[in-house]
């Protein structure tokens, strides 16, 4: 008499258990989960499957969302499509050897007419600094004097930013964000004339095809290139030789100037994320530090842009390393290698996943820092760290307040050291994405390298089938889509695809 087996599989559980055991399943498992039978596919293909999938990748499996995409506004198919695409990215760039291939995507030709560059036309400027705005359709970019926005899809330009006055027309530093669900591109740039320099805001509406000033403002004592960023309706000018910070409410016209100094400390890099500033520094020459101001801590200590003297906030650092106020966070970054070593910034990237879950707090911020070491024996390292700024509710029972106190932390929470036999140069652009991947040019090859991992770097490179060697290039960090120019021409390219 044959035993009786009484057998249950997963289609047998209650649908709610069902879909619970799937949403916490790798995305490679749903994917053939969804293949066994009707009712699988059924609970696989549900939109609430989906969203709670692209919800749990990983920044190393970063999808293709930008800050203005809603998830409420996409479908089950579409979540679906983006978790494939990002999953599949990920395990390519991992498989595909040290060879990351070359895939282009779209190119720009600029006419000798416009390519100006200070009255050589037979190079192309590093000064151009070009960016891919996300969606891939247009770029920015400086040509000869002038701020451009290009339409890739038409070859086209379609705007020009007005310099302030006579006096300040070349354009040699600026930034850009999306607002309005991609509607309306919000971009700042620096106009430099010897011994002075403006700080402009621009506002261009993709439906009408038309860009203002709406903000501009001297900068004084200003002899020097600062490093700009745009972020709502803040403006970070960022002064590294002098340990200085000029920060802009291009709304309210206002400003404040933020000094942080010590003879030990020297300022390696700046981000304004989350409404927090993030300042890089080297302690000591070897330490290295995150600290991260809360805007909120400079109420009451702006300044409207027009008075002559504007409000410095100072923030001293004991010798002990501890900066001396409370407003300011600070999370020193372990020596990986120990030892006597000396580190150097190669860049830094910060942004807040728009694939996380929404809460009534302001989402977690993930900030990549990346340096080389180099160690006694003269042998060299890459390491990276990845930080998160986050916040929890402070319920404050003696005031009712219509949202929650928050209290912000920055943490660790990865860090890896890898061999390094080529190092990539210091980036006068964007040069790392969200996925973690980083990129540098040498001669006729893109240099790939892997942010958290401890393979010999750079993982691979990628080889540009063109004569002319690109002298230019940027990453579009939603995308990891690279920015490349060479004489006369921009191409959008993927490596590892």
């Amino acid at each position: 008499m044959s035993k009786r087996v009484n057998k249950r599989d997963l289609s047998s559980l209650p649908p709610e258990m069902f879909a619970e055991v799937i949403r916490n399943c790798h995305p490679k498992d749903v994917a053939h989960m969804r293949q066994t039978c009707k009712g699988a596919k059924h609970f696989c293909d549900s939109r609430d499957v989906q969203k709670s999938l692209l919800q749990k990748l990983d920044v190393t499996q970063a999808p293709n969302i930008t800050p203005y995409d809603r998830l409420d506004k996409l479908s089950a198919e579409q979540m679906a499509s983006k978790v494939a695409k990002a999953v599949e990215s990920s395990d390519r760039w991992q498989d595909s050897g040290e060879n990351k291939g070359y895939a282009e995507e779209a190119s720009l030709r600029i006419s000798p007419h416009t390519q100006l560059n200070h009255g050589n036309s037979d190079e192309w400027s590093a000064s151009m600094r070009p960016r891919l705005l996300p969606g891939g359709r247009y770029a920015l970019l400086v040509n000869g004097e002038d701020l451009q926005l290009w339409s890739l899809e038409h070859s086209t330009r379609v705007w020009v930013a007005e310099s302030p006055n006579a006096n300040f027309r070349i354009c040699d530093t600026f930034d850009f964000e999306l607002l309005q669900g991609g509607k309306v591109l919000i971009i700042t740039a620096g106009f430099s004339n010897p011994g002075e320099r403006f700080v402009c805001v621009y506002k261009f509406d993709f439906a009408s095809q038309k860009g203002t000033c709406v903000f501009k403002c001297g900068i004084p004592d200003s002899d020097l290139s600062p490093q700009l960023m745009v972020r709502g309706e803040l403006v970070m000018a960022f002064y590294q030789r002098r340990n200085q910070i000029i920060l802009f409410n291009w709304k309210n016209s206002e400003a404040v100037i933020l000094d942080y100094h010590h003879v030990n400390i020297a300022s390696l890099g700046a981000l304004v994320e989350n409404h927090h500033i993030i300042i890089a520094l080297r302690v000591k020459y070897r330490h290295l530090e995150i600290a991260a101001i809360s805007v909120s801590s400079l109420d009451g200590k702006w300044t409207n842009v027009r008075q002559a003297q504007w409000k410095h906030v100072v923030y001293s650092f004991s010798q002990e390393n501890e900066v001396e106020n409370r407003d300011v966070l600070c999370l020193i970054l372990p020596n990986q290698s120990g030892g006597n070593v000396w580190r150097r910034i190669l860049g830094m990237h910060a942004f807040t996943p728009a694939w996380y879950p929404k809460t009534k707090i302001p989402g977690t911020a993930e900030i990549f820092v990346v340096a080389y070491e180099i160690l006694e024996d003269s042998s060299a390292n890459l390491v990276s760290y990845r930080v998160q700024l986050s916040g929890h509710a402070v319920d404050v029972a003696r005031r009712a307040v219509a949202a929650p106190d928050i209290a912000w932390h920055l943490s660790l929470v990865a860090q890896d050291c890898a061999v390094v036999i080529e190092f990539p140069s210091i980036p006068s652009v964007q040069n790392i994405s969200n996925a973690g991947r980083m990129f540098a040019r040498r001669g006729k090859d893109v240099y790939c390298y892997q942010l958290f991992c401890k393979d010999k770097q750079p993982v691979g490179y990628g080889r540009i089938p063109e004569p002319d060697e690109p002298k230019i290039m940027s990453v579009e960090p939603v995308s990891s889509a690279v920015l490349i120019g060479s004489k006369g021409l921009l191409r959008v390219a993927r490596f590892g695809s």
